[in-house]
């Protein structure tokens, strides 16, 4: 494991770095992604499309104040290496592990639980809305891949946004890939 990757504990270590560091300690991350996942098993390609994206999104916002739901949640083994698990990934998807998607019960990082696309986009609608009424200030952010627009719930979604919220913060992460070629 490299130098920087070992020295972050929580997302907000990833405020000290600087542009330089970043960009090392993405080289790290991915360098520890393919050694583990080659003996766990688990989603290497989509996260090794995110590492950038993932630790942007950390940098700027702060978790868990700030509400990031990825849609699809097996793209978030970043923001957990980022946010307190490193010690414990070479455990996921294993019996007693930790998840391969965002889980709630698992860290307070984890703003929602699903799995698969299609459901980012209206589960932070919905955590907006409940903002807006609260009177909260927090970020909701939706990091959502172009599978999660061939959703009827995500459209729904995108309907309802300028309406129902005050602010809203979409991500499109267009690989251009899904499950399979679109």
């Amino acid at each position: 494991m490299g130098t920087l990757l070992a020295s972050i504990h929580s997302p907000t270590d990833l405020k000290r770095l600087n542009y330089e560091q970043m960009e090392e300690l993405a080289g790290e991350i991915r360098e520890f992604l393919i050694q583990t996942l080659s003996k766990t098993g688990g989603h290497l390609g989509p996260n090794l499309g995110v590492v950038e994206l993932t630790l942007a999104l950390h940098a700027v916002f702060t978790t868990p104040e700030d509400k990031l739901l990825f849609d699809v949640s097996h793209q978030t083994y970043i923001h957990k290496i980022l946010t307190g698990r490193l010690d414990r990934f070479e455990t996921i998807r294993q019996p007693g592990g930790l998840n391969g998607f965002m889980l709630r019960t698992e860290s307070e990082h984890d703003a929602f639980g699903a799995g698969h696309a299609g459901t980012a986009l209206s589960a932070a609608l919905g955590m907006a809305v409940a903002r807006d009424l609260s009177g909260g200030k927090e970020h909701v952010i939706a990091v959502a891949g172009d599978a999660a627009f061939t959703n009827g719930i995500s459209f729904e979604a995108l309907n309802n946004i300028a309406s129902q919220t005050q602010r809203l913060i979409v991500v499109l992460n267009d690989n251009e890939w899904s499950i399979d070629r679109n």
